[in-house]
C-alpha cells in the first residue's frame, strides 16, 4: 500500500431562484465519490457558499447558516449569527463550513449522498437570497494501489477583457477540449462538471439587475438569477454553474457567455472536472496544479517598461511532458476605475482590459490566458506574468494571483498519486465568530503520508469580508517559529497594503509563502520551516474607522513524490579513526548542500533526489584534509 494525500471537488446545482428569508432551503441532492478501497483519512473537508441578495433597500445580514450532511445523519452546522453590517450596499455574501470531523466519523464506502442547506437573514425592507452556489472540497489520504481513483482538473476558460457582451457572441467565447482525449486516463467516468466564473460586476454607477447567461454549443442556455444593483455598487460575485447534463465529454464543446447588460468587466473563468479512471490500466496523466503567486504593490505604471512581474519556478519531475493550457487569474484592490490596465503572460504583447469598476465593493480581478506562453518541460520551468496601468492616480493595491497550470506527462513508477498535485488545507472557515481586525488560529498541521517528498510552493489565500463602512490599508498573515526551529517568534508569510472603497465585500489576498518551508523532509537550510508540524498562524488587518471583517485562510501545497536515486561506493581511503565518513549531496548550478549522510570506508550511499535533469554532485570526507569529490551528474 502507498499512501497518497490530494484534494478533490464537486458542487451543487445552484439555486438561481429566490430563497425566502431567514428560511432554511435544500440544495438538489450531489453524490461524494472518493472511489479508492480501504480507510480514508480526511485532512481538511469544507463547504463553501456564495449568495446574492435581492433586496432592493439595503441592510444588515443578521443570521448566514450552511448545514451539510452525508447520507441521513443528522446535519452540522455552520451559523453565524453576528450582524454583518453592510455599507448601504448591494451584497453578496460568502460563507464556509468545516465538515473533516464530520467526514471523519461518518464516510463508509467509495460514495455516499450529500445534503446541503442554506439560510440568510436580512433586516432589509423587502430581504431574500439568490444564486445560491455550495462548493466542497476533500482533501485525504487514500491507498494508491486502489485499481479505480478520482481526481480533479482546473481548465482555464477565456474570458472577455471588457464588459459582457449583451447577446450571444457571433463565435464561442472558448472552445472546452474533448475531454475524452484530453484528459488521457482510461475508463473515464465523470462525477463533477462545474464552471466557476467569479469578479466585480463592475456596475458603474449603473442600476439595472444583472443575468448572466452560458451556453453550451446550442444547447439550452443556463441564465443566472438576477445579480441586485438597485444600490449601483461594484461587488464581489461568484457563480457555479452544474453543465454535466450538456456538456459533450466525447466532443470538444462551444461555450458562449454574455449579460442582459454590458457589466461584469473582465471576469474570471475556468472549467472543474471531477472524474474516476482505471489506475492499472493508464499510462499517462493530466497534471493540473492551483499555484499561488506574488506580486508587489502597487501593481506597476506607468508604461509597459515598468510592470510588476510575478515569478514562478515549477519543477517537473516526470517524462513524456506535453504543455495543455495556462492563465493567470490576477486579484487587486481599487478605489476607483483603473485607466490603461494592461496583462500578459509570459513575454510579447500585453493584453489592454477595460476598468470600469468605481463604487467598489470586494476585490476586482481578471484573467490573462496564454497557452503558448511557455514550453513546460521535465526539470526547472520559471513562468511569469505581468501587470501594468497607465492611470497616474488609481494604482491596484493588496495585487496578488494564483495560476491554473496544465501538462500531460507519463505514469511514474511510483504511481499516479507521486505526481505533481495541489492540496488544500483550510486553517480557518470564512465567516465563523464574530468579526475583528485581527486573529490568532490554533495550531494546525498538515501531515504529508508520504516518507520522502519535493515542495513544488507553498501559497495562501486570505478571505475576509469587510464590513460597516470602515476602510482597509493593509494587512498581514504571519506564521510562527518554534523554539525547536531557532526561537519563538512570527514571520511574515504575507504582507500588502491597500486603499479601496469603505464599502462591504469579499476581498482575497493571494500570496507565496514557500521560502519560509521545506522544500523537502530533513531540508538543511535552518531557516525553514517543516510544513507537517502544527504552528499558529495570525492575521492583522490597519484599518481606518475601526474597521472589522469575519476572516477565512487556506493554505495551498504543491508537491510531487516521484522519486530519483544518486547512489555510490566510497573507495581509496580506509577511514583510519574508524567514526566513519560523511557524504553530502550538492546542486552543481550553485553548491548548495541539500543532503547528507554517514557511510563507512568502503561503504555505499544512496540519496532519494527529486530530478534527474539537474546536475548534482558528491562530496566525501572524515576532516578537512581527507575528502574527495564526485563527476557531475543526474540522478538516475
Amino acid at each position: 500500500m502507498a499512501t497518497r494525500l490530494k484534494t478533490v471537488h464537486f458542487a451543487f446545482p445552484t439555486l438561481n431562484t429566490a430563497i425566502t428569508d431567514n428560511t432554511l432551503t435544500s440544495l438538489t441532492q450531489i453524490t461524494v465519490y472518493l472511489p479508492e478501497t480501504g480507510t480514508k483519512t480526511f485532512r481538511s473537508v469544507i463547504a463553501t457558499l456564495s449568495v446574492g441578495q435581492t433586496e432592493t433597500a439595503t441592510g444588515n445580514i443578521t443570521t448566514r447558516q450552511l448545514q451539510c450532511r452525508l447520507a441521513a445523519i443528522a446535519f452540522v452546522s455552520n451559523t453565524n449569527s453576528n450582524v454583518w453590517t453592510g455599507s448601504g450596499e448591494d451584497t453578496h455574501a460568502f460563507h464556509q463550513l468545516d465538515l473533516t470531523s464530520h467526514f471523519t466519523t461518518n464516510w463508509s464506502g467509495t460514495s455516499m449522498t450529500f445534503d446541503a442547506q442554506v439560510l440568510i437573514d436580512s433586516t432589509a425592507t423587502t430581504p431574500g437570497s439568490i444564486n445560491a452556489s455550495v462548493t466542497l472540497s476533500v482533501t485525504y489520504e487514500y491507498d494508491d494501489t486502489s485499481t479505480t481513483q478520482v481526481k480533479t482538473v482546473f481548465i482555464p476558460l477565456n474570458a472577455p477583457v471588457a464588459a459582457l457582451a449583451t447577446s450571444k457572441p457571433g463565435a464561442a467565447v472558448d472552445t472546452i477540449p474533448n475531454l475524452s482525449t484530453y484528459l488521457p486516463e482510461t475508463s473515464k467516468v465523470y462525477r463533477s462538471i462545474h464552471t466557476v466564473i467569479q469578479g466585480n460586476t463592475a456596475q458603474a454607477a449603473g442600476t439595472t439587475d444583472m443575468t448572466i447567461t452560458q451556453q453550451i454549443d446550442a444547447t439550452t442556455a443556463h441564465t443566472t438569477g438576477i445579480f441586485e444593483a438597485a444600490a449601483a455598487s461594484d461587488v464581489w460575485v461568484r457563480y457555479v454553474w452544474d453543465c454535466s447534463a450538456v456538456l459533450v465529454t466525447n466532443a470538444t464543446n462551444g461555450w458562449y457567455i454574455w449579460g442582459n447588460v454590458a457589466k461584469m468587466n473582465h471576469l474570471q473563468a475556468y472549467l472543474v472536472v471531477t472524474y474516476e479512471f482505471d489506475a492499472s490500466a493508464s499510462t499517462d496523466a493530466l497534471v493540473s496544479m492551483l499555484i499561488p503567486a506574488t506580486i508587489s504593490t502597487p501593481m506597476g505604471g506607468t508604461t509597459s517598461s515598468d510592470y510588476n512581474r510575478a515569478t514562478t519556478e515549477v519543477w517537473v519531475p516526470e517524462t513524456g511532458v506535453t504543455h495543455q493550457k495556462i492563465a493567470f487569474y490576477a486579484f487587486w484592490d481599487q478605489a476607483a476605475a483603473i485607466a490603461g490596465l494592461n496583462m500578459r503572460v509570459g513575454t510579447g504583447s500585453f493584453v489592454t482590459y477595460t476598468d470600469t469598476a468605481a463604487a467598489v465593493c470586494g476585490s476586482v480581478g481578471a484573467m490573462c490566458r496564454n497557452d503558448a506562453a511557455f514550453t513546460l518541460v521535465a526539470g526547472k520551468n520559471t513562468l511569469t506574468f505581468d501587470i501594468y496601468r497607465t492611470d497616474a492616480t488609481d494604482l491596484g493595491f493588496a495585487v496578488g494571483g494564483f495560476w491554473i497550470i496544465n501538462y500531460t506527462a507519463d505514469k511514474p513508477s511510483q504511481g499516479y498519486g507521486a505526481m505533481n498535485h495541489t492540496v488544500i488545507q483550510n486553517l480557518k472557515v470564512l465567516d465563523s465568530g464574530a468579526a475583528a481586525s485581527s486573529g490568532v488560529i490554533s495550531a494546525t498541521s498538515l501531515p504529508i503520508p508520504e516518507s520522502d517528498y519535493f515542495i513544488n510552493g507553498v501559497g495562501m489565500c486570505f478571505s475576509h469580508i469587510s464590513q460597516s463602512t470602515g476602510l482597509e490599508s493593509g494587512y498581514s498573515v504571519r506564521v510562527e517559529r518554534l523554539s525547536a526551529e531557532g526561537g519563538v517568534k512570527w514571520e511574515d508569510a504575507q504582507v500588502d497594503i491597500s486603499w479601496t472603497d469603505a464599502e462591504t465585500g469579499l476581498r482575497l489576498g493571494w500570496d507565496d509563502c514557500s521560502e519560509l518551508f521545506d522544500r523537502w523532509p530533513g531540508d538543511l537550510d535552518a531557516s525553514r520551516l517543516n510544513i507537517e508540524t502544527a504552528r499558529r498562524w495570525d492575521w492583522t488587518l490597519a484599518t481606518f474607522n475601526n474597521l472589522t471583517v469575519f476572516a477565512g485562510l487556506e493554505l495551498f501545497v504543491n508537491y510531487h513524490a516521484v522519486l530519483y536515486t544518486v547512489a555510490g561506493t566510497v573507495s581509496a581511503y580506509a577511514d583510519a579513526d574508524g567514526a566513519g565518513l560523511t557524504v553530502e549531496l550538492h546542486k552543481a548550478a550553485n553548491g548548495e548542500l541539500v543532503k547528507s549522510m554517514s557511510t563507512s570506508a568502503g561503504g555505499t550511499f544512496s540519496f532519494a533526489w527529486y530530478d534527474n535533469t539537474a546536475q548534482v554532485y558528491t562530496v566525501c570526507f572524515e576532516d578537512s584534509t581527507h575528502q574527495g569529490v564526485s563527476d557531475k551528474g543526474l540522478a538516475a
